[in-house]
């Protein structure tokens, strides 16, 4: 593991724990038949202030006890930093962020929001399919983000996750999560694998007969030329 990585988690976990340091972790998971899925766990002061770190925690009251329009709007703020902060690319080309649902949670065990909740976070979620042909994926992190990222990609089937910290500005590294694209669907399905065969049949019966047809009237034409004629003295 690169010294870099190594003391940045150490002090991420350390400072994490204190509940001083707002910051935002990024799940993804790509599935066998084509589809991946991002479940981005963060801070609300990310979007609150221009330093996050200037703020204490957020307890649960701040949200539960706005209004259902408050709530809603704070919900589109937060969907609105997202999609400022985070850029998808797949092979390198950039991908619209698919829509993201988001529920606020109690930040110390990411259990639903409780009336004693001392830090909120909020926990957004997409699916999409994967772009035709695509094979690699990475994360963009945008300067203005304002805190830290830690990633976390996968395939399906993966039991295990490799972590890796994104700073401000910064792109993650190419995730592989299939080695060769599929192969285009047909416009127009394939013909039953049984139809030339019955092609083929028909061809050779019909030839059979007409080739019989001909020795039959070979046959018939070489018989009357051959046939004796009557005794017309008897």
């Amino acid at each position: 593991m690169p010294l870099r990585l190594f003391f940045a988690l150490i002090a991420l976990a350390g400072l994490l724990h204190a509940h001083n340091v707002p910051s935002m972790t990024i799940e993804s998971r790509f599935t066998a038949a084509g589809n991946f899925d991002l479940t981005i766990n963060f801070d609300p002061r990310a979007f609150l202030a221009a330093d996050p770190r200037s703020l204490p925690p957020v307890d649960g009251a701040w949200f539960s006890d706005q209004s259902p329009e408050q709530a809603a709007a704070t919900l589109e703020k937060a969907r609105e930093y997202l999609r400022q902060s985070l850029g998808l690319l797949f092979n390198g080309k950039p991908f619209p962020m698919p829509e993201l649902t988001l529920q606020p949670i109690d930040g110390s065990d990411n259990t639903p929001l409780k009336a004693d909740t001392q830090e909120l976070h909020l926990l957004a979620k997409c699916t999409a399919p994967v772009p035709e042909r695509a094979t690699e994926f990475q994360v963009t992190f945008a300067k203005s983000a304002a805190i830290d990222l830690i990633l976390l990609n996968a395939l399906e089937s993966a039991a295990e996750r490799k972590p890796q910290v994104l700073f401000p500005g910064e792109t993650s590294r190419t995730f592989v999560f299939r080695s060769t694209p599929p192969a285009p669907v047909s416009a127009t399905p394939p013909a039953p694998q049984g139809s030339w065969l019955s092609t083929l049949a028909l061809l050779i019966a019909g030839t059979t007969v007409f080739i019989g047809w001909r020795l039959l009237n070979k046959y018939r034409h070489f018989h009357r030329g051959h046939r004796k004629p009557r005794d017309r003295g008897m």
